[in-house]
C-alpha cells in the first residue's frame, strides 16, 4: 500500500488516525482504542509511512488502549525501517502502552519518547521542533 492508498482508505471515513507527509519526516497520529478491530488499517498506514524510506514517528499521545496485535505492528513497522536504513520513534507517554511496551522488552528494542518535540529531537530535526504550534511542544 503506497502513501496515496492509504490517504484514501482514511479518509473514507472518518477515523482518528492521520498521515503526515512532511518533507523530512513522516508522522503518523493514531488516537483512540487501538485494537484488533482497527489493527490491519493501522498496521497498512505504519507501512505506508516506512515506505516513503524517511523517518518515521508514530505519536500515540491520544491513545487510550493498544491492544498486543498494535504493539506487534509497531514492532513490525520499526523492523521495517531499520531494514529499509531508516528510523522509527513511537511517542508515548501513557501507560497504558509503556507497561506493556517493557513487559515485552520493546521498550530497549525501539525508540520510545514522551512527546513529539523529543521525537524531532531524537531524529535531530531541530528546525521542526522549534516549528511546532504551542500545543504540541
Amino acid at each position: 500500500m503506497d502513501t496515496s492508498e492509504a490517504r484514501a482508505l482514511f479518509s473514507a471515513e472518518p477515523s482518528p488516525f492521520t498521515l503526515r507527509e512532511l518533507p523530512e519526516v513522516t508522522v503518523v497520529e493514531l488516537a483512540g482504542e487501538l485494537d484488533p478491530v482497527v489493527a490491519d488499517r493501522v498496521s497498512g498506514l505504519l507501512t505506508a509511512a516506512v515506505d516513503r524510506g524517511l523517518p518515521v514517528v508514530v505519536d500515540c499521545g491520544a491513545v487510550r488502549f493498544g491492544s498486543s496485535t498494535i504493539l506487534g505492528a509497531f514492532y513490525t513497522a520499526h523492523t521495517r525501517a531499520v531494514k529499509k536504513g531508516t528510523r522509527f520513534v513511537l511517542v508515548t507517554d501513557k501507560r497504558v502502552l509503556l507497561r506493556p511496551l517493557a513487559a515485552l522488552g520493546l521498550l530497549d528494542a525501539m525508540v520510545v519518547v514522551p512527546d513529539l518535540p523529543a521525537a524531532l529531537r531524537e531524529l535531530e530535526l531541530w528546525d521542526l521542533a522549534t516549528q511546532l504550534p504551542d500545543g504540541d511542544r
